[in-house]
């Protein structure tokens, strides 16, 4: 039986095995479709360019969250820390659509 822990566990490592490839290599259509599956169980249904439109909202308030000047997109670890927050948020985004 699938429960919502289960769920949110499932598109967490959707998003972060996305997020360990570069950039190039990254199938958005295809992660966010699966993403969209799993949702779809919630009677929530989402195609999977808005599922990358909510993702990339949530990555826009790590952003506003910081000064521009202080944004370091050439560094790793920045970016890396961009994702993880909006991966984060996007797992708070789900978890209201469903409850």
């Amino acid at each position: 039986m699938t429960t919502l822990q289960t769920d949110i566990d499932e598109i967490t490592s959707i998003l972060c095995k996305t997020f360990e490839m570069a950039g190039i290599e990254r199938n958005y259509d295809d992660s966010f479709g699966k993403i969209g599956k799993v949702l779809f169980r919630y009677g929530i249904n989402y195609n999977p360019k808005e599922l990358r439109i909510v993702f990339t909202l949530c990555m826009q308030e790590f952003f506003e969250s910081i000064p521009q000047e202080q944004w370091k997109l050439n560094e790793p670890s920045f970016v890396k820390e961009s994702e993880i927050y909006a991966i984060n948020g996007f797992k708070n985004w789900f978890i209201e659509q469903v409850t």
